[in-house]
């Protein structure tokens, strides 16, 4: 079955074409800091690992992680000994609580050229998951997180084989008829045998909570993406997954639902018979209906100019409107042999038909061999064996790099995790994922898509066979003002959207915050004398000469990870 093909329809009240831009502001932020009393844990990139994926996987990699469960606006981070560090701003003295360790990694195995960074997701209120990069993955018991509990682990193993690491894309936990289900979605890089390119996969990993409340493995899915992998995420139903690819996605292992094998699918389509076979000339339509032990005393055909009724011992053969008009009282039927043949007559000759009842697709459609001999004969004059050569149609020395730059077409994909196909597909064209920001804990996180010179989120969201992705929010002229930042290393906004972030590899941070009512005086374009009721700001903020390597947003607190310290910004 072909997948549902979706097109992003922004909305209009979420888009400003009157914005007039982002005003500089001078305005100081506060800021809090917190020196590093041991250097963080993170693996660089070798030689060896030159590609793309390999780029944005260590290079471009989030090492501080936030907690949306946590009311008190939580972050965290991994230092060199494994631990897991905890902080926040305390709410009575405004500074950064000291790093509190809740729980420590083991250390099972020892890291080596290829393994990834630990990862850590939370998944609830009191579940989080942590993987070690070099193959074992933990299910933390956190309890409640707003006390700065110890964590402590009920699961731990090796999910995806021996010491191969992986990071943590996504996780949903869900009761099924009192019994809870955790579903983790895993990513690694491997390398093609044979032509020695590099690809992506995705292991959907499914756990029960068993009656010791202790969790256990119940089945593996894998998906293959030989290209770029922007988004990825689990439906919070957990019956598919969303992808954004350059190349598309397709599943190579599922436990539960096996895949049927080409050959299989190959064998049916040629064992499945058609309930009856038409063709057509330009006059008059041929049905063809194969019987067995025919008796023409059963046969029942009723024609009328726009619908046709034909019945064999009460049973419906062929019933509906018509795709177009016919003469009904030239209709006749005869019995050869084992199957009945029945003749319509066009109202409109030459009128080819793609169907002969309209929605029914059932029938097999042959082409008459006249009607396509003719059809070579009227078109000949255009077939030529000659090749005549016309040249360049432009001239190469006005050809730039980037007009070859967006040569691959994205593609957003709902991939089934009965049927192991994609259910809904978009196209983005050349259009790619700028950010994700988590709107809805409820839900899949929203893309970040551009749209015009704006940025559109999108909330993606399916239950059962029905899916639908709304347009949720706006970043005005966020598309144009990142195209223009070439040292970019993040991009984030917090859930409410009021501000949207990019930070640089080092030394830079741009804010830009999103239009507010003007509260006090009258403002006026200068330009124009038209009266301006909101204005939105642009911050440029100057950092320590030191590499950011994680990015956290809330609604009011931004917090930033460096090398040797971690800020936050009271936006």
């Amino acid at each position: 079955m072909s997948p549902v093909l979706v097109e992003l329809n922004p909305n209009r009240l979420l888009l400003d074409s009157n914005f007039d831009g982002y005003k500089l502001s001078l305005q100081e932020i506060p800021n809090r800091k917190l020196e590093h009393t041991k250097p963080i844990d993170r693996i660089l990139l070798t030689s060896s690992q030159y590609t793309l994926l390999h780029a944005k996987i260590y290079g471009l990699h989030n090492h501080l992680i936030g907690d949306p469960f946590d009311d008190n606006g939580s972050v965290y981070f991994i230092d060199t000994d494994w631990n897991i560090c905890k902080t926040y701003l305390d709410p009575f003295t405004d500074e950064f609580v000291q790093p509190i360790t809740i729980w420590q990694i083991p250390k099972n195995n020892t890291r080596k050229i290829g393994d990834y960074n630990v990862t850590l997701r939370f998944v609830n209120k009191d579940l989080a998951v942590v993987a070690d990069g070099t193959g074992f993955m933990y299910i933390l018991n956190t309890d409640s997180r707003n006390d700065d509990n110890i964590f402590t682990s009920v699961f731990s193993d090796m999910v995806i084989g021996q010491n191969e690491g992986f990071l943590i894309v996504d996780t949903v936990c869900r009761l099924v008829e009192s019994q809870k289900e955790l579903h983790i979605l895993l990513m690694n890089i491997k390398q093609d045998d044979l032509d020695e390119r590099f690809f992506t996969i995705l292991h959907w990993i499914s756990f029960s909570m068993t009656s010791d409340r202790s969790w256990q493995q119940e089945a593996i899915r894998q998906l293959k993406v030989s290209g770029n992998i922007q988004y990825a995420a689990l439906e919070r139903d957990c019956a598919a997954i969303y992808v954004v690819s350059d190349s598309g996605c397709k599943f190579t292992l599922n436990s539960d639902y096996p895949l049927v094998t080409e050959s299989k699918t190959t064998e049916n389509k040629k064992t499945e018979t058609k309930p009856y076979q038409w063709k057509q000339s330009g006059n008059n339509i041929i049905l063809k209906f194969t019987l067995e032990n025919l008796n023409k005393d059963i046969i029942d055909v009723e024609s009328h100019p726009t619908k046709i009724k034909i019945k064999y011992n009460g049973m419906d053969l062929l019933c509906g409107d018509l795709y177009q008009r016919i003469n009904s009282e030239t209709t006749t039927w005869t019995i050869e042999k084992d199957y009945l043949e029945v003749i319509i007559n066009k109202s409109e000759s030459g009128l080819m038909w793609s169907e002969v009842v309209k929605g029914d697709q059932a029938g097999e459609y042959t082409a008459d061999p006249n009607l396509v001999q003719g059809v070579h004969e009227r078109l000949s004059h255009l077939c030529d064996d000659s090749e005549d050569s016309y040249g360049t149609t432009f001239n190469s020395q006005q050809v730039e790099e980037c007009d070859f730059e967006n040569d691959k077409s994205i593609i957003f994909e709902r991939l089934h995790g009965r049927t192991n196909g994609v259910t809904h597909k978009i196209h983005l064209g050349s259009h790619q994922v700028l950010l994700t920001a988590n709107l809805n804990r409820d839900l899949s996180p929203a893309l970040g898509i551009r749209h015009d010179v704006d940025l559109c989120l999108w909330q993606p969201q399916g239950i059962g066979d029905d899916f639908s992705i709304t347009h949720e929010g706006t970043l005005l002229a966020f598309g144009y003002v990142q195209a223009s930042k070439q040292n970019r290393k993040f991009s984030c906004c917090p859930p409410d959207l009021s501000y949207s972030v990019i930070c640089e590899s080092s030394r830079h941070l741009f804010i830009y915050r999103q239009n507010k009512p003007v509260m006090s005086g009258e403002l006026r374009n200068r330009s124009t004398g038209r009266r301006v009721h909101t204005t939105a700001q642009q911050q440029v903020i100057n950092l320590p000469e030191e590499e950011i390597i994680g990015i956290y947003a809330t609604n009011s607190i931004l917090f930033l990870l460096c090398e040797n310290s971690i800020l936050a910004l009271k936006v």
